[in-house]
């Protein structure tokens, strides 16, 4: 939850904006309260399609009919408005995680508790299937859970949005891993793709898994097309449910009326979470809606409710405000044959290289790279320096370990050896950044930025003959923004267009070499900074300069980053900080207690598992008097304990949250850790 920005209105119909709670697809969501005081979910359609009379026409249809299917397991419409300037609508707030969070924090949920939660989701189905409705991304993210029950959210918008985009690239609509085939086929689909991804909430909820796996949405949506679903877990009592709701053909899956009667018929709401959950999901429902509570309350009585990371979003609520705006994930994909059958698309004109959105870091490798990999993992020639680099691809398949003589990726579970790609890097250099499709991955080095497409082995070289600091892709993949590590050098931070190598942004000269750059989710922003302890943070779209900072240590390339569209976390003398690059706001990661010998060497921090990790080295870097530091990111609170099972060097934090791989202090081999408890998983 966040203060509202200056272009935030102040009130939407007779709601007060009191914060935002998050941005997405759809456009943004704040929390509102109503002349009572009481709170909603107030969404506000982006210009995009405010500004298409076909949108509002629909938009207007589909509310009309979700405004009738209010239930006990579905938020009610509170009140619309889809004629004036700007369409929006507010609903009910749900005050508990998402059942993906629930699970992922408290683990997988017994059979009774299953069975009452999806008695619950499949009552909703069959009213709103009733009047003509189809959620069409019905996932773990999409099912809230209060202490009376299950609540599943964002119906009414799903095929007002899907018509809004028809005229756009061919899309499938929904989220991989709950994804009916006849979805991934690009085949119509209606109410029994619904019934599709109910069975895989049931999984879910069950084994703390979708019923396909996890992974690049490319593998997860072939297993859907193509295989047989993981049942592993799932009870026999359940089992025969599930697997109806799981048939290929949708003309063999039961309606939800069906699986409601199968499940045990119409229940009604539980007067308390424990009278449904375990102990520990109960306790974990109760505290979040008590907290949510506590801020509406505050709101309510003047507060503008919570700063950058304040508790209120706790156990990736996050999530919860992003579902909350969207209601549907659009997942483009150029060729849906390819997902249906697993054949190639087209190949490219001018690459060869097949056309498709993501790219899967363990699978589509150049042969001359597979060819090169050891039949080991093994850290490419690390030089008289010893130092390496890693980073996870964005699925968080692959592991990237650079050192002086290449990169090698890595498939960390199964500990082998993908490929290699060698390279001479100057030692201190060679950081490996993935572009966000995976599709490709560069490297700051002595002379140039390196880009290597992994699918095709073309070398791309931008600043060519200049010592460069550090590299980001921006989300799109169009663009590589580059640090420039020279002295001299006409502009510190200059972005370059990755499909003609042409120079295409300067940012500034900020005089000195560039230890890191970072690009915000949305590309709005690009930060960067420099050996002198200062960062400068620019509007991307107007190159102008928006934010600075003084005394900021500079560590290793990937100690900036931002965490959302407007957070970007620094290092900080003492750790780490969170500050929003639009207000004063921040959340320091600081420790009091730190001896003056040690000072601060790298920062890592994971959103998804809540902790941020920042490790101190003495003057003469030995590592058996190095200190490494943990805060909880939402809060800021230190949650360091002597119980952690030992120091780690060089950190990175998978994108799921699931682990963090480090060096230990011994410097032999790395450690795969519980991001959250700091436990042993596996060594390699």
């Amino acid at each position: 939850m966040e203060h509202p920005a200056p272009h935030d209105p102040g009130r939407v119909g007779h709601y007060r904006v009191v914060a935002l709670l998050g941005s997405g697809g759809m456009g943004r969501v704040y929390l509102g309260l109503d002349p009572s005081g009481s709170p909603a979910a107030v969404k506000v359609v982006r210009a995009e399609y405010a500004y298409d009379p076909g949108f509002r026409e629909r938009f207007a249809r589909e509310l009309e009919l979700a405004q009738r299917v209010h239930g006990n397991y579905t938020p009610r419409v509170l009140a619309a408005d889809t004629s004036g300037q700007t369409p929006w609508l507010a609903t009910e707030y749900v005050m508990g995680p998402s059942l993906q969070d629930l699970v992922q924090d408290t683990g997988p949920l017994p059979e009774h508790a299953v069975r009452f939660m999806g008695r619950g989701i499949a009552q909703a189905l069959e009213r709103v299937h009733a009047t003509g409705l189809v959620h069409r991304d019905l996932k773990p993210g999409n099912v809230m859970v209060s202490p009376s029950g299950p609540q599943v959210i964002d119906f009414g918008i799903a095929r007002a949005l899907e018509d809004a985009r028809s005229g756009e690239e061919e899309r499938i609509t929904g989220t991989p891993g709950y994804m009916a085939p006849e979805t991934v086929e690009g085949r119509e689909s209606g109410a029994a793709a619904d019934v599709f991804a109910l069975g895989g909430l049931l999984v879910h909820a069950l084994t703390g898994h979708g019923p396909f796996g996890d992974g690049h949405p490319s593998a997860v949506l072939y297993r859907i097309a193509n295989l047989e679903p993981d049942l592993d877990g799932v009870p026999a009592s359940l089992r025969g449910v599930v697997t109806a709701c799981l048939e290929k053909d949708p003309s063999r899956r039961p309606n939800a009326a069906q699986v409601l009667q199968a499940l045990g018929g119409p229940t009604a709401p539980a007067a308390s979470s424990d009278v449904w959950l375990p102990p520990a999901a109960a306790a974990r429902v109760d505290g979040v809606a008590h907290e949510y509570g506590n801020v509406v309350r505050s709101a309510g009585a003047g507060s503008t409710g919570g700063t950058v990371g304040r508790r209120l979003l706790i156990v990736g609520a996050a999530s919860l405000a992003l579902t909350m705006v969207g209601g549907l994930g659009v997942w483009a994909a150029r060729d849906a044959g390819l997902l249906g059958s697993g054949s190639d698309a087209a190949a490219g004109e001018e690459s060869g290289v097949p056309d498709r959105e993501v790219c899967s870091p363990s699978e589509h490798l150049a042969p001359a790279y597979t060819e090169a990999a050891n039949d080991e993992m093994t850290v490419p020639n690390q030089g008289d320096s010893g130092l390496f680099h890693t980073s996870f691809s964005h699925d968080g398949e692959v592991l990237a370990v650079a050192a002086t003589g290449g990169v090698a990726l890595w498939d960390w579970r199964n500990q082998e050896e993908l490929a290699l790609i060698e390279a001479e890097i100057a030692s201190g250099f060679g950081h490996p950044v993935f572009s966000p499709d995976d599709c490709a991955l560069a490297y700051a080095s002595d002379d140039g930025a390196y880009v290597y497409s992994l699918e095709s082995g073309e070398v791309t070289v931008l600043s060519e003959g200049y010592e460069v600091g550090a590299v980001a892709f921006t989300p799109d993949n169009a663009r590589l923004v580059v640090g420039n590590g020279d002295y001299g050098v006409d502009s510190g931070v200059v972005e370059y267009d990755l499909g003609t190598g042409e120079l295409a942004t300067v940012y500034g000269d900020i005089g000195n070499t560039v230890t890191s750059v970072a690009v915000s989710p949305d590309g709005g922003y690009v930060a960067a900074q420099d050996i002198l302890e200062r960062t400068t943070v620019w509007d991307a779209a107007t190159g102008e300069s928006v934010a600075t900072g003084e005394e900021i240590p500079g560590t290793d390339p990937s100690a900036l980053s931002f965490a959302d569209e407007e957070t970007l976390v620094h290092t900080d003398a003492q750790g780490a900080r969170a500050q929003s690059v639009v207000s004063d706001e921040s959340v320091p990661f600081l420790t009091e207690e730190l001896d003056e010998d040690l000072s601060l060497h790298q920062v890592a921090y994971s959103v998804a598992a809540d902790r941020v990790y920042a490790t101190f080295v003495p003057s003469d870097y030995d590592p058996e008097h190095a200190e490494m530091r943990i805060w909880e990111y939402s809060t800021g609170e230190e949650l360091t304990s002597e119980s952690g099972e030992g120091f780690l060097w060089e950190i990175s934090a998978h994108p799921g949250g699931e682990v963090i791989i480090g060096v230990p202090s011994s410097g032999n081999g790395m450690w795969v850790v519980d991001p959250r408890e700091m436990r042993i998983i596996d060594r390699f």
